[in-house]
């Protein structure tokens, strides 16, 4: 899954056409589809078992994703081919909003992000719901999912391989900093039970944002500034230190929504940078 969000994460980047960015979409919806359908299934079963993510996925992939697919690059291929007509290319129209289909993307991309946590959390049976429960307990339940290692490490590989695929589109300076992201969110407190490794990954995490915060210092003092990446540094530093303030709220009551928050914060800011750095529109054409 995480190979699969890289790879769409890449060919939204590169997409060229409405139809490309249709199909981007659409491969995201699938993904959040094939999550969503396990989890609902334990909401009314409390229960998860391997053989509801097999029944979802192929429902998913066969009925809900692959036939408009498959249309949709019939459709530009039969175009393609018939250049004479004149007429403009199918979803053309996408093309003239980026940003409303850069917000698509995000949307979609952090929802899906989210989705695979909680499954995962569901499948190692981290998470547990009782009969008579209330939407307050799944509220509960979805925030802590946030805060564990199936979002954060699974996040993590996934910036890790869409970073390397396109390390040779973004700009170094943008690069760099977002590489550093992947680092802060590993090294997030609360993706293992573990007392030293809360204790050691605040440290750490401390000494590495204080080296963004006087990156950011000395990238102002320039003269050729690099407006995207300090406009990303800001919000990274400032997701952050809500981030630790949520840490210690946890620490102090056990109260994780700042931290799960300000986790989801961070996920938005990286999509946005990523699509920024990359230049995300730069390839359409009619």
């Amino acid at each position: 899954m995480v190979v699969f969000i890289s790879w769409v994460l890449t060919r939204a980047i590169k997409a060229k056409t409405g139809i490309d960015s249709a199909i981007v979409m659409i491969l995201l919806f699938m993904m959040i589809a094939m999550l969503i359908g396990p989890g609902l299934l334990y909401l009314y079963t409390l229960s998860f078992t391997l053989d509801d993510v097999v029944v979802w996925e192929i429902a998913v992939f066969m009925s809900a994703g692959m036939m408009p697919i498959a249309a949709l690059i019939a459709t530009q291929l039969w175009f393609e081919g018939e250049p004479e007509r004149g007429s403009k290319p199918p979803l053309s129209s996408l093309l003239d909003h980026v940003s409303l289909v850069r917000g698509s993307y995000i949307v979609l991309l952090v929802l899906g992000e989210f989705l695979m946590g909680w499954t995962f959390d569901l499948g190692s049976g981290l998470l547990h719901l009782s009969s008579g429960y209330s939407l307050m307990d799944v509220a509960k339940e979805l925030q802590y999912s946030i805060t564990t290692y199936w979002f954060l490490f699974t996040m993590v590989g996934e910036m890790s391989l869409s970073l390397f695929a396109l390390r040779k589109i973004i700009r170094r300076n943008l690069l760099n900093v977002l590489a550093v992201q992947a680092v802060v969110m590993l090294l997030t407190p609360t993706a293992i039970d573990s007392k030293l490794w809360e204790t050691w990954t605040l440290y750490l995490e401390a000494a590495v944002m204080t080296g963004v915060v006087v990156l950011a210092v000395v990238l102002l003092r320039r003269q050729d500034r690099d407006p995207p990446t300090l406009k990303y540094l800001g919000l990274f530093i400032v997701a952050n230190a809500i981030m630790i303030a949520g840490f210690l709220i946890w620490v102090a009551d056990g109260d994780s929504l700042l931290l799960a928050l300000s986790l989801i914060a961070q996920t938005f800011i990286y999509f946005d940078a990523v699509f920024t750095g990359a230049g995300l529109g730069e390839t359409f054409h009619g």
